[in-house]
């Protein structure tokens, strides 16, 4: 497995490189992940099982060098793996594809989001994207974690053959539903992720500052995270004068506590793929409210386990929340059906099984 980042590195990405690898190594498989080199963390370690190589070093010019560094690696350690999986469409995939047709490995590449901001839209600014241009159609098998992702490869003519529709997971036996929720006042709002453009907790506290307005003030909105925007956000909420309506925690390592403590989950993102917090609160039983993105459509059907908005639109973010407040029995009932989707069509051993049947046909061929 290759990602650009690795644990202790935190993200949707890296969770599911880092769960799958660990998974695999429990059903006996041999597993190495190579990642980026970062000062401070060995070169190499074994983290529960899974070897982890941080042997990805750069130097000018940038993109070059991260491709031979990674085919250095690659090709010393030909004889150890069959399968190449690449999180993320990135310059690793080029040496990805040599290493198929040097050494005839079969290669799978993760395509993590659509749009603009997705790998697609992102090789249209990147320096020296004529290296993944001309490579990364040749790979065996692409793996799309959203529908939209696999309209948009289908519109780059790649043959549906070759697109497999696998999501993200959720391990179901951990994230598991508060037997002591009460659903007694304050109304708690979570939202959980990187404080950060994308995630568009600007918009939260601004759908905030109008339920608030219209007389809702026995409620408290967490958000639990870190990132560049933080104080930029804390500042926010003291010039809507929310202070006493909104609790920054920063990161948290375990976020359990605050699934099981909160009435409604909320997702104000501007882009994503499918969001990992996404499927841990439907996993706790949470009803959700988020943008209209694709991403998150796979999980929610607007108006059945959660609610959808137009991104960006703060005065629709307030309507559903106050409509939620409102009818809390509506908002039960949304989070039992979203923990049933969560085990049924999100699990772990639902998700990471489709993966060992597509490693199977691969080496197979």
């Amino acid at each position: 497995m290759i990602s650009g980042n690795y644990h202790p590195t935190i993200g949707g990405a890296e969770k599911e490189c880092q769960k799958q690898a660990e998974y695999f190594h429990r059903l006996g498989m041999k597993v190495m992940v190579l990642t980026q080199y970062l000062e401070g963390l060995p070169q190499y370690e074994v983290i529960n099982g899974v070897s982890v190589y941080r042997r990805i070093r750069t130097s000018r010019p940038w993109a070059i060098t991260y491709v031979l560094s990674v085919l250095q690696f690659m090709v010393t350690r030909r004889n150890d793996y069959d399968v190449v999986q690449c999180f993320g469409m990135f310059y690793h995939t080029t040496a990805a594809v040599i290493m198929k047709y040097l050494y005839k490995k079969k290669v799978i590449n993760r395509i993590e989001s659509a749009g603009e901001k997705g790998d697609l839209g992102r090789m249209k600014t990147i320096k020296y994207r004529f290296l993944i241009a001309f490579t990364w159609k040749k790979v065996d098998r692409i793996v799309a974690i959203s529908k939209e992702i696999c309209n948009e490869l289908i519109s780059h003519r790649i043959h549906t053959e070759k697109v497999i529709n696998i999501p993200n997971s959720v391990d179901t036996e951990y994230f598991t539903p508060s037997e002591a929720k009460s659903w007694k006042n304050p109304f708690q709002i979570l939202f959980v992720g990187r404080l950060t453009e994308a995630k568009g907790v600007d918009v939260l506290l601004e759908a905030l500052k109008n339920i608030t307005t219209k007389g809702y003030n026995d409620l408290l909105l967490t958000v639990v995270g870190d990132g560049d925007l933080r104080k930029e956000l804390e500042n926010m909420a003291l010039s809507l004068d929310l202070k006493k309506y909104v609790k920054f925690t920063g990161y948290q390592k375990d976020v359990m506590e605050y699934y099981h403590t909160s009435d409604i989950l909320v997702l104000p993102s501007n882009w994503e793929g499918l969001p990992l917090v996404l499927l841990e609160g439907m996993a706790c039983g949470l009803p959700v409210v988020a943008s209209n993105l694709s991403g998150n459509r796979e999980g929610i059907e607007d108006g059945i386990n959660g609610y959808l908005f137009a991104p960006g639109n703060t005065d629709e973010l307030s309507e559903r929340l106050i409509f939620l407040i409102d009818h809390p029995e509506k908002a039960k009932q949304m989070g039992r059906i979203n923990r049933q989707k969560a085990v049924t069509q999100f699990s772990t051993k639902t998700v990471f099984n489709k993966y060992v049947e597509l490693y199977k046909s691969l080496l197979a061929i």
